[in-house]
């Protein structure tokens, strides 16, 4: 059973009755009235921030049911926020590469969420990027500067974001200045700080810049 608080049940009678009643009595099938329901109940601190084990255990249903149910109820009553997932997953992966046993240049970290899952493969399709699986496609492998790139390529004013981050976390002003050289396009500058920026702590920097609080 899901505990909801009293203004949660109020909520959820209020937007329950009215999505069921916007099509007409009866119109909602029951596949519509699960998806509208799972959204109405996610909030909740039995199932809010949870693993989809852990929700499909609550709700005595399997784990593909719990993936599918998110995925429809964000489609229909909640789009994702893209910025939002991407410093999301950065925040993640700036983790594991704070760990004393990272030392690879590929970081592999678990997305179980097929909404955050749809929002990075369209992120890094839209990039021209290969996307790269573990043994299972909850899996993400990327290099931490591919995802500098990503991340840097969405800023509203990309140039000048770009510009300010590498300016305030490079200190070398030899690798500044090949990177913002003026001769290069911006995919190009990206490319240069890959090539300027190879250790842990520097790229480290450069993640938690790019997802900063004004990002």
């Amino acid at each position: 059973m899901v505990t909801l608080t009293e203004d949660q049940k109020t909520s959820f009678g209020l937007e329950f009755v009215t999505k069921y009643l916007a099509g007409g009595f009866g119109a909602m099938t029951k596949s519509e009235m699960d998806i509208l329901i799972y959204h109405l109940i996610s909030e909740s601190e039995d199932l809010k921030n949870k693993s989809n084990y852990e929700i499909a255990n609550k709700l005595l249903i399997p784990e593909s049911k719990v993936k599918s149910l998110q995925l429809n109820a964000a489609l229909k009553y909640k789009q994702a926020n893209h910025k939002a997932v991407l410093a999301n997953i950065v925040s993640r992966i700036t983790a594991e590469m704070n760990k004393p046993e990272f030392e690879s240049g590929i970081v592999t970290i678990t997305i179980e969420n097929p909404v955050e899952q749809r929002e990075l493969e369209h992120a890094l399709k839209s990039e021209g990027r290969n996307i790269e699986y573990g043994l299972n496609k909850e899996l993400f492998k990327i290099k931490p500067i591919a995802l500098f790139e990503l991340v840097a390529s969405n800023f509203e004013n990309r140039e000048a974001e770009f510009k300010a981050i590498v300016q305030a976390e490079i200190k070398d002003k030899k690798k500044q200045k090949a990177i913002l050289n003026n001769a290069l396009t911006f995919p190009q500058k990206l490319k240069k700080v890959g090539e300027e920026i190879n250790d842990k702590a520097g790229m480290i920097r450069l993640l938690g810049a790019a997802i900063g609080p004004n990002k």
